[in-house]
């Protein structure tokens, strides 16, 4: 390839695809899809919704050491046919990507991942579980760029440019819509208690890791609840569920086969610092704080309490108070 094939290739934007009027994720089929949106709810069913690169991979895992069900894990210890585990994401799915028949044969209580915005229909029942994590939108994006566009092989950008991938984003095209109307399609959901819902913030999993187990351990109840209140079975789950402990055995979340170099990366927040432009951060300020759509910018968030389980108090907001008042943009 020469340097100009090269350059041009780096200005093209990534594969992407549409199903039935709306983008999805470049790994789903229609079939899938359409499936899952029908799929039977169980009422013990836990659901991680987060829109892609929120903390959905740490969510999961950090449920399945509350649940004890950690075989991902684990190899098999036959000495005829010494076997890999199944990977996160198969015994885990994204409903959207398995599709309904696959994710009906998993042994309850399920722990499945959602990626689309829940104004779409997918499966509801009133005593299931809603966790949703959401992330500083600039962090969301760098993490799109270099862990599912550019790591990826489906989506055929390697070399693709940062430039080209924001606009990408910001013009709604990536896999699971828009950002903020994902994000508003749940906070509606906590505001009229519709659901089950716990709403957690990404930085506050870095921040203080310990509290947020406990959070969710309590959201969950039953045994994760109990377990959570012994010392020494909670630090265990604190040391195996750090960022450092994850980066460890990457075969456990995603067959490497389909994707290139690690799965979870450094983590953190604040990181898009070393890679948007002024004027780049400046226009998603301007969306998402001025109003260019209505919606952006009703809801300011505060964590609170009801009967030690963290939800959210949502209050109308106005100009610019996103960006000062929303804990996402620190």
């Amino acid at each position: 390839m020469t340097t100009e094939e090269a350059k041009e290739k780096s200005r093209r934007e990534p594969l992407s695809i549409i199903i039935d009027g709306e983008y999805q994720a470049l790994i789903c089929t229609a079939e899938n899809i359409r499936s899952a949106k029908s799929m039977n709810p169980r009422p013990d069913d836990i659901y991680i919704c987060t829109y892609p690169k929120c903390g959905t991979t740490w969510t999961q895992h950090i449920v399945h050491q509350l649940l004890g069900r950690t075989d991902y894990e684990k190899g098999n210890d036959s000495h005829e046919n010494k076997m890999k585990p199944s990977p996160m994401c198969h015994v885990s799915p994204m409903i959207e990507f398995m599709g309904a028949a696959s994710c009906g044969a998993l042994q309850s209580p399920r722990v499945l991942k959602v990626a689309t915005c829940r104004t779409i229909t997918f499966p509801k029942a009133q005593a299931q579980k809603y966790i949703y994590v959401v992330r500083n939108p600039k962090d969301c994006l760098v993490r799109c760029y270099y862990h599912h566009h550019r790591n990826f092989t489906c989506f055929d950008f390697e070399n693709g440019d940062f430039d080209v991938f924001f606009d990408f984003f910001m013009d709604n095209k990536v896999g699971c819509g828009e950002y903020f109307v994902h994000l508003t399609s749940w906070l509606e959901a906590v505001k009229k208690m519709e659901e089950n819902i716990v709403f957690l913030k990404y930085e506050d999993l870095v921040v203080d890791h310990r509290s947020a187990i406990v959070n969710i351990a309590e959201f969950l109840g039953g045994e994760a609840a109990d377990l959570v209140k012994k010392e020494e079975r909670l630090k265990n789950i604190l040391e195996a569920t750090t960022l450092s402990s994850m980066r460890k055995d990457q075969q456990r979340w995603f067959p490497l086969d389909h994707h290139r170099g690690n799965f979870v990366r450094k983590g953190g927040s604040r990181g898009w610092k070393k890679y948007f432009s002024q004027e780049q951060s400046d226009r998603m300020d301007d969306l998402y704080c001025n109003g260019d759509v209505v919606y952006h910018k009703r809801f300011f968030v505060r964590s609170v309490s009801v009967n030690a389980v963290p939800v959210l108090q949502l209050q109308s907001g106005g100009k610019k108070r996103w960006h000062g008042r929303i804990n996402i943009y620190k």
